[in-house]
């Protein structure tokens, strides 16, 4: 069931941001890689993580990660317009 529950919550997240990309909201889009370095913070000094290579590593790839998921949405929604544009000239050309 947990692993369900992992699942669900990262196509979730992968979702939202999609989403905030496409819509082009800067602040939605910010939210989540905010609240992630947050979480990040609270369990370092919580002692949850130490001081190697994957615990100073880890946040880098996943605000990272978060940033480009945003990327992601906004070319997608970049390119439809783009592609209505070429079909709205091809009509004005016949």
């Amino acid at each position: 069931m947990s692993n369900l529950v992992e699942i669900l919550s990262i196509i979730v997240v992968i979702g939202f941001q999609t989403f905030c990309g496409y819509i082009r909201n800067k602040y939605l889009g910010s939210i989540l890689p905010i609240m992630f370095i947050l979480f990040i913070g609270y369990f370092l000094f919580k002692g949850s993580l130490a001081f190697n290579f994957r615990d100073i590593i880890m946040p880098f790839i996943g605000t990272f990660t978060l940033l480009m998921i945003y990327q992601g949405g906004k070319e997608a929604k970049e390119n439809k317009i783009k592609k209505e544009l070429d079909k709205m000239k091809a009509k004005d050309i016949l």
